[in-house]
């Protein structure tokens, strides 16, 4: 029985404003998601962020720990962030494997002596679209059976700018160099994608309407009204698959719609890293 522990990279506030909107916090949602792909798995929850270091088990019982995103700027060093990054060290440094999601990512990255920043093209928003794997990404095993090229579940301003020495850029886009990476430090190995495979259609109706005014301001929606009826669109097609009327006008293809396809790197990081 594989035992694998999640941390969520929120604040209690931060965790508290998801959870009223897409009715669970990101850790809540991804271990639910784990669940499923690793059926005989225990998942448990932590929250570093709060000051509370300490796991449900010893941390050495862990096969694997996995990282949400998260509404922090890992820049701004503000406490919350350090102390996930003491506690992302400290898992290095006892060798279990880690996946992240986004902030998981840059977390990695920073934690191992990289750098993330503000990305000069702006946010990335609802889908990353034509994620292409590198010619190191194509053998990977994280991504095996993807295709070469593949849309993504993503919401991002942050990007990593600088990876670790010895890491290994897997996928990129034009929003990002980094859209996945493999990064070691000590006896530690790390799997992580800029985008949120854990994501449904679900969660990113719930992301657009939590950022709201925001995407307006910014020119991704022409106003409130416009933004709704996407929003709309995602949870009605997150509610009926058959809906094809929809996913076909907003591009999507089996790589959103298709769980199993969407989770591809959570699922070969069970099979390859946490399973070994």
């Amino acid at each position: 029985m594989l035992r694998l522990l999640v941390i969520d990279g929120n604040t209690s506030a931060g965790r508290r404003r998801i959870a009223e909107s897409a009715g669970a916090t990101p850790a809540e949602s991804y271990a639910a998601v784990l669940r499923a792909i690793a059926t005989n798995a225990i998942v448990d929850i932590c929250t570093p962020a709060d000051g509370d270091g300490t796991t449900p088990q010893p941390l050495d019982c862990y096969d694997g720990v996995a990282i949400t995103g998260s509404s922090l700027n890992i820049y701004q060093r503000e406490i919350e962030s350090l102390r996930q990054i003491d506690f992302v060290r400290e898992v290095f440094a006892r060798g279990i494997p880690m996946f992240g999601s986004c902030w998981g990512l840059q977390l990695a990255a920073v934690a191992a002596g990289g750098e993330v920043g503000l990305n000069p093209a702006g946010r990335e928003v609802a889908f990353a679209r034509k994620i292409a794997l590198t010619p190191a990404g194509g053998d990977h095993p994280m991504h095996a059976t993807r295709d070469a090229v593949f849309d993504a579940p993503a919401i991002h301003s942050d990007i990593v700018t600088r990876l670790p020495q010895g890491s290994i850029v897997t996928a990129r886009n034009a929003m990002s160099e980094i859209q996945a990476a493999e990064i070691r430090l000590g006896r530690g190995v790390f799997w992580g994608v800029q985008y949120h495979p854990e994501y449904g259609l679900h969660d990113v109706a719930a992301v657009i309407r939590r950022y709201g005014p925001m995407l307006v301001t910014e020119g991704f929606f022409v106003d409130v009204a416009d933004l709704d009826r996407y929003a709309a669109d995602l949870s009605t097609l997150a509610a009926n698959r058959q809906r094809r009327d929809i996913a076909w006008r907003l591009g999507f293809g089996d790589d959103i719609m298709k769980e199993s396809v969407r989770q591809i790197e959570l699922s070969n990081w069970i099979a390859s890293l946490v399973r070994k």
